[in-house]
C-alpha cells in the first residue's frame, strides 16, 4: 500500500526512487523517535533513581525515627509499669492507713466509753465524799462544841455562857459560824468565833480571818480554828494574826 509520503515523492521522482526515499525517510524518522524516547527514558530513569535515593534516605530516616519511637515506647511502658507499681503501693498504703484509722476510731470509742465510766465513777465518788464530808463535818462540829469550851476554860480560865453554832451579822450580809462561844475572862466579856475543818489550810485561815474582821461586837473577838490537821503555812499565819488552833486531840496552839 502506497503511503502519502511516497505519493508526494513520485511527483518529483520515479516510482522506485520515490519508494526508496520514502523507506529511508520512515526509517530515519523511526530512529529519531526511538533516540528521543530513549533520551526521555534515560531522563525518567535518572529521575526515578534520584527519587529512589531520596526514598531510601527517607526510609533510613524513618527507620531511625521508628527505632527512636520504639525506644521511647519502651521507656514509656517501663514508666507506666513503675507508675502502676507506685499506684499499687499507694493503694496498699491507703488501705493500711484506713485500717489504722479504723483501729484509732475504735480505740477512741473505747476511750470515750472508759471516760464516761470514769466520769460516772467520779460523780458517784463525789456524792459519797460529799456525804462523808457532811457527816464528818457534822461530827467535827459536835466534837468541837464539846472539846473547845473545856480547853478554853482550862487555858484561859474562861467562864462559858454560850456555846453553839450561830449566824452573826457582817458589814455586808451575814455568816453562820461553826462555833460561837460567849463568856467572860476575869469579868471581861469575850466572843470566840471558830472555824471547824478537817484540814486547815493557809487560804482558809486567811478567808476566815477576813470574815471575823467584818463582825461588829462590843466584846473582844478572838478567832479560833479546830480540826484534825493544819498546814505549816496556815500555822504560821494563825500565830501572826493572834488566832489560836485546837486539834481533835486537845492540843492547843500556840503554846
Amino acid at each position: 500500500m502506497t503511503s502519502v509520503l511516497e505519493e508526494k515523492l513520485r511527483a518529483a521522482f520515479p516510482p522506485e526512487q520515490a519508494h526508496l526515499l520514502a523507506e529511508v525517510i520512515r526509517e530515519a524518522y523511526d530512529d529519531l523517535v526511538k533516540a528521543k524516547d530513549f533520551n526521555e527514558l534515560k531522563s525518567i530513569v535518572a529521575d526515578l533513581a534520584q527519587a529512589q535515593k531520596r526514598t531510601e534516605e527517607r526510609v533510613d530516616q524513618l527507620t531511625v525515627t521508628v527505632a527512636e519511637l520504639a525506644e521511647a515506647q519502651k521507656r514509656t511502658e517501663e514508666r507506666v509499669a513503675e507508675l502502676a507499681q507506685a499506684q499499687k503501693r499507694t493503694e496498699e498504703r491507703v488501705e493500711e492507713l484506713a485500717a489504722a484509722q479504723k483501729r484509732t476510731e475504735e480505740r477512741v470509742d473505747q476511750l470515750a466509753a472508759a471516760q464516761e465510766r470514769t466520769e460516772r465513777a467520779v460523780r458517784q465518788l463525789a456524792r459519797q465524799v460529799g456525804g462523808l464530808s457532811e457527816a464528818l463535818g457534822g461530827s467535827l462540829e459536835d466534837l468541837a462544841l464539846e472539846v473547845v469550851p473545856e480547853i478554853l476554860e482550862y487555858r484561859w480560865g474562861m467562864e462559858i455562857e454560850f456555846c453553839d453554832r450561830d449566824t452573826l451579822p457582817l458589814r455586808n450580809g451575814e455568816y453562820e459560824f461553826d462555833l460561837v462561844i460567849r463568856g467572860q475572862i476575869h469579868g471581861e466579856p469575850l466572843l470566840v468565833l471558830g472555824e471547824v475543818k478537817s484540814n486547815i489550810t493557809e487560804s482558809e485561815v486567811e478567808r476566815f480571818l477576813n470574815l471575823v474582821a467584818q463582825v461588829t461586837a462590843t466584846e473582844e473577838i478572838r478567832p479560833l480554828f479546830f480540826g484534825y490537821r493544819v498546814e505549816r503555812a496556815a500555822k504560821e499565819l494563825i500565830r501572826e494574826r493572834g488566832a489560836v488552833m485546837v486539834t481533835t486531840r486537845g492540843k492547843y496552839f500556840p503554846e
